[in-house]
């Protein structure tokens, strides 16, 4: 089985207690060969005559952490204002992903794997789950949706065959699959130089509801258009990273398990670029698929790389905004948190304010899923505005292997606010070349450069 993503690695560092973070650098410091001791955030490294301070903090979206006396920062996201901060104190700069690397190559992977589950409650490798026959779950997620206008019925629908990853016509723009990566950035276009504004615009207003909000009552989501509503309102000028990731186990459709990520980039309504990643594997075989866009102020491209072909696309960046990103929360909403009994808790309390809630569903099921889930549990972080930042989803379907255990679905969504400058990809010239004909798509020439196994 392969060991746990970046991305998901990055998520469940991040989520971890200030002082279990700290802990398991210690204890991966340790493991490493040195005595550890911790100060607060601090882990105090020893050996021989060597002597390290390192800092483990979560900058947050825009802080930058105090670096006199450290030596080495470990931080639980990855930015580059913070980046450059420690390079310009001489500090050595440890992001989630090159801790990972720490852990799966730096020491035993025996001993990687049970500092992993001790410290995370997870297992470090991760089998490839399911997420059941897409026609019977498009079918009752359409029969658990309100009454609402025929027009937003059909966007709906479109969402959700989207959600489930298949491939069809048109950029797959609800975050998707792609490889794990670190937020694109570097450009020729400032957050502030297109429709869409930067960071710290004004939000929309706070809900009318006192303490909760738009569309989540105490009982949980209730509405997911008001909700999805407020959610593009709050970010739509903002620059953001939005992540995505989804297991699936093999259907009849292709016979094979399936993993997809993605990480978009969005500098505003205008520019942005995405990286998405597929990969089906039957047995000791697994195809890759890659699908990635651009947007760059006028037309939308895209690039889908199959182990024997690539296949270019243009589109009028009209009819694929960024905002349209941001909508497919709303078939989220309806997947994962509509008609299900949730707790909501106030996750972040100043005084009698509350500006962050957390939405939690444990067992029951929602009226999207197939009958035959269990273990349900779900996640929603979301502000008093309507700003959803993390959205999870795990549960089990019956056994399809026939190794007499179910199967493990898991579904993660991300929001990162910061700096996302987007450059032309080098593919671009021949995805522009490829469709330059009238037509909106072009084959190019066979690829070899991709391969499956």
């Amino acid at each position: 089985m392969p060991p746990v993503s970046v991305e998901a690695f990055a998520s469940e560092f991040r989520n971890r207690p200030a002082s279990d973070r700290t802990a398991f650098v210690a204890a991966l410091w340790n493991a490493r060969g040195w005595e550890t001791t911790v100060e607060a955030d601090t882990v105090v490294a020893e050996r021989e005559d060597e002597r390290r301070r390192i800092r483990v903090v979560d900058p947050g979206r825009f802080g930058t952490p105090d670096l006199d006396g450290v030596d080495v920062l470990v931080v639980a996201r990855d930015r580059a204002a913070v980046r450059d901060a420690a390079a310009d104190a001489g500090v050595a700069y440890v992001p989630p992903a090159e801790l990972r690397d720490l852990l799966l190559y730096g020491i035993e992977r025996d001993t990687a794997a049970r500092l992993y589950t001790e410290w995370f409650d997870h297992p470090l490798q991760r089998s490839v789950a399911d997420d059941g026959a897409e026609s019977s779950v498009v079918d009752r997620a359409r029969a658990g949706f309100p009454a609402i206008g025929e027009q937003r019925r059909v966007i709906v629908a479109v969402l959700v065959v989207a959600l489930l990853g298949v491939v069809v016509a048109g950029p797959p723009l609800t975050g998707g699959d792609g490889p794990a990566q670190s937020p694109i950035t570097v450009a020729n276009v400032t957050p502030g130089e297109a429709d869409g504004g930067a960071i710290g615009a004004e939000s929309p207003t706070a809900t009318a509801i006192p303490g909760l909000s738009p569309g989540v009552t105490r009982a949980g989501v209730v509405d997911p258009m008001a909700l999805a509503e407020a959610h593009m309102a709050g970010v739509r000028n903002r620059s953001r990273t939005v992540t995505w990731e989804l297991t699936s186990p093999a259907d009849a459709t292709t016979g094979a398990s399936t993993f997809r990520n993605a990480t978009i980039g969005i500098a505003n309504t205008t520019h942005y670029q995405q990286e998405r990643l597929i990969v089906q594997a039957d047995g000791n075989e697994s195809e890759r698929i890659t699908d990635d866009i651009y947007a760059g102020g006028t037309d939308v491209f895209r690039r889908l790389t199959f182990p024997d072909r690539t296949r270019y696309e243009r589109y009028d960046l009209g009819s694929y905004p960024a905002t349209e990103i941001d909508a497919r929360v709303e078939t989220y909403l309806y997947r994962y948190f509509v008609g299900a009994d949730a707790v909501v808790t106030c996750a972040i309390k100043y005084d009698t304010d509350c500006p962050t809630y957390r939405v939690e569903i444990d067992s029951d099921t929602p009226a999207a899923l197939p009958g035959e889930v269990e273990e349900y549990e779900a996640l929603l972080i979301v502000s008093d505005r309507g700003v959803i930042t993390t959205i999870r989803a795990s549960y089990t379907l019956p056994d399809s292997d026939d190794d007499g255990e179910r199967e493990q679905v898991r579904f993660a969504l991300d929001y990162q606010f910061e700096d996302v400058d987007v450059t032309a990809p080098a593919w671009v010239p021949e995805a522009r070349n490829a469709t330059a004909s009238g037509t909106a798509t072009g084959t190019a020439t066979e690829n070899t450069t991709v391969t499956g196994g």
